[in-house]
């Protein structure tokens, strides 16, 4: 769903602007509306550049874009960039997997497209946002490339070498690259290449389940990757993460880290990104971050300091019967004081 475009003193936005990059010398600001078509922009370019706007190709997100899109179908804030290529116009429509490349990257659900919105946790804003899928050439870093194929799960997005591309940069010249995903938070206006932490576990809730905990629908939720799924709400989430902190109920895994299993109880249902826990508030988190330090300290054979106001863990070597804390001694104490031994020093 479209929504409304806002500049910073929260009014409404009815245009736009738009950097169209053609190459690394030649980039063209474009005041648009955000009822324009595609067409309508190369239009503008056409007579910027004088050339034929049927010969004017433009990418986002991997996908050459249809003349017949609306700037507002795009999910594309104020200065964002657009990458632009110059080819004779073929025979027929370009097509994106069985579908035309309408450049839809909003929340429709197409043949090919993941089947559910990205969230984000976005740190300028400090809160859940929506996210945008951005994507880019492994080898030049620019946005000149097109998708052979659109990705089918979050496997594709996130390993490597699962999708190549044709990129259309200078310096690849049409060649087949390696492709790279990354993410963007639409609540603010960011760099070309700032990125977002996506949280693959939150989605909508489209099919209205309950949350196990409350019974309630809400959405977007976060959905467990268990068997069965399990959804819980965001709300019910955030405390019965907070319950199990206060516990120490959270988990050690070699594989996810410190994490949390379905509420339910169900076995292989971990949290597989410690970034979904940035939810819980920065207190929280910051608790989150030191439990879990200690956790992995402890289970890797190292120690804890002893000292009041310290805590401060550190691994051992095999052959250390006798170690000083280097945090606390360094700031807090002379090498005369007769409270090191007491405080800092660890016998094995």
């Amino acid at each position: 769903m479209f929504r409304a475009l806002r500049n910073r003193s929260g009014l409404q936005m009815s245009t736009i602007l738009l950097t169209v990059k053609f190459s690394s010398s030649c980039s063209c600001p474009v005041d648009v509306d955000l009822e324009s078509s595609v067409l309508d922009v190369k239009s503008t370019l056409s007579k910027q550049l004088q050339i034929p706007a049927e010969e004017i190709q433009i990418i986002l997100a991997g996908r050459i874009l249809a003349d017949k899109s609306t700037i507002k179908d795009l999910c594309i804030g104020n200065c964002s960039v657009l990458h632009a290529f110059t080819q004779k116009p073929p025979e027929f429509d370009v097509k994106v997997g069985n579908e035309s490349a309408d450049g839809n990257t909003n929340t429709s659900v197409r043949k090919g497209e993941l089947r559910y919105q990205y969230f984000v946790f976005c740190k300028e804003c400090q809160c859940l946002q929506p996210g945008k899928l951005r994507v880019s050439c492994q080898s030049c870093k620019s946005g000149y490339i097109i998708l052979y194929r659109d990705p089918d799960n979050f496997d594709d997005v996130q390993q490597r070498g699962r999708i190549n591309g044709e990129c259309k940069s200078e310096q690849c010249n049409g060649q087949q690259r390696e492709v790279e995903f990354y993410f963007k938070c639409t609540g603010h206006q960011g760099e070309e290449r700032e990125t977002a932490a996506v949280l693959k576990h939150v989605r909508p809730n489209r099919k209205h389940r309950l949350c196990v905990v409350c019974s309630e629908t809400g959405s977007p939720v976060m959905v467990f990757p268990c068997e069965r799924r399990h959804v819980i709400c965001l709300d019910c989430f955030k405390s019965y993460c907070v319950v199990r902190l206060n516990d120490r109920g959270f988990t050690e895994n070699e594989n996810v880290g410190y994490s949390l299993p379905c509420p339910v109880g169900c076995p292989n249902s971990l949290i597989e990104d410690p970034h979904h826990f940035c939810l819980l508030g920065v207190d929280q988190y910051e608790r989150y971050k030191s439990f879990a330090t200690e956790e992995y300290v402890l289970q890797n054979g190292g120690v804890l300091c002893p000292a009041v106001g310290c805590g401060s863990g550190f691994l051992l070597t095999e052959a250390s019967r006798k170690v000083t804390c280097p945090t606390c001694q360094k700031g807090s104490h002379q090498k005369d004081d007769p409270t090191i031994d007491n405080y800092h020093t660890v016998s094995l």
